[in-house]
């Protein structure tokens, strides 16, 4: 088609299938093949494609009001979702802000940390442990879109290995974690960022897009108790785990780990793939 060559190439493409219309786990497309989405959104469709109860709701929802802009008025399917989100959220949890992709929830995460590091006439700012080799950084991403009173310049981040114990230099024969990057991070904290110039860790309860590596149960709890001995903010990135891709509505739980903020999108539009993104947090 011609219409192709006019798309910016920002986006690489797996494939050049057209989708004519999806059902459950299928892809139909305008060549008259079906094609099996392991894909899945992309971790967004955990329903399967237009499953009959999300589609109803849609149709029903746009009958209704399509667009009511939140900082405006209010709207009963958000406060709807608020009400469900806090009987599956650890109950900890108890403010919610909603924005329209995953890259946006990390923004707010950012801002909700902000006014709680300054000190010195300065922010302290967000740094973060993030998955290795993942195919984005959120925080490169994050200094095209932080707020201006905030200079670009200023949003710095660190990286640390995340636990993988296949590759783990030391491999105990226990199978417990050897708090090897744990003492990887009390490392980095002497040598590139102080404790208490450190506003948050960011993490993946299970590493997504750099392999689908879960952790030792043990590295996230002391990952915990470490951000509780510096005061650090522990951030779950849900973005792709959430919404029941791992048996549980939230990865983190099965680690038994209550983090200060959770960063939801994808799976949480009613598994629908709609721009729906958000964070649940402590009331700050």
């Amino acid at each position: 088609m011609a219409s192709l060559k006019k798309l910016s190439p920002v986006w690489t493409h797996m494939s050049d299938i057209v989708v004519d219309s999806a059902k459950g786990s299928w892809l139909f497309g305008q060549n008259g093949k079906k094609y099996l989405d392991f894909t899945c959104g992309i971790g967004v469709t955990n329903t399967g494609h237009c499953h009959p109860k999300v589609v109803e709701a849609i149709r029903d929802q746009a009958g209704k009001v399509i667009h009511a802009q939140a900082n405006i008025v209010y709207h009963q399917p958000m406060l709807g979702l608020v009400d469900r989100l806090s009987k599956i959220v650890p109950k900890e949890l108890d403010t919610f802000f909603f924005s329209n992709s995953g890259a946006e929830a990390v923004e707010g995460f950012h801002q909700a940390c902000s006014p709680l590091h300054r000190t010195h006439e300065r922010d302290h700012l967000p740094r973060q442990l993030p998955r290795p080799h993942h195919w984005h950084n959120v925080f490169d991403k994050l200094k095209d879109r932080v707020p201006r009173r905030i200079p670009t310049s200023d949003v710095r981040s660190s990286r640390e290995p995340f636990p993988y114990c296949h590759r783990c230099r030391c491999r105990p024969p226990s199978g417990d974690c050897c708090e090897g990057p744990l003492e990887d991070l009390e490392i980095m904290f002497k040598q590139q960022c102080a404790p208490q110039e450190t506003a948050a860790i960011l993490v993946e309860p299970i590493l997504g897009e750099g392999g689908y590596v879960v952790p030792p149960t043990s590295f996230l709890r002391s990952l915990r108790a470490l951000c509780d001995k510096y005061g650090i903010m522990l951030i779950a990135d849900e973005v792709q785990t959430g919404f029941g891709r791992t048996g549980k509505f939230f990865a983190i739980e099965h680690f038994d780990v209550v983090p200060d903020i959770l960063i939801m999108a994808k799976g949480n539009t009613n598994l629908t793939g709609l721009p729906l993104s958000g964070i649940a947090t402590r009331e700050l």
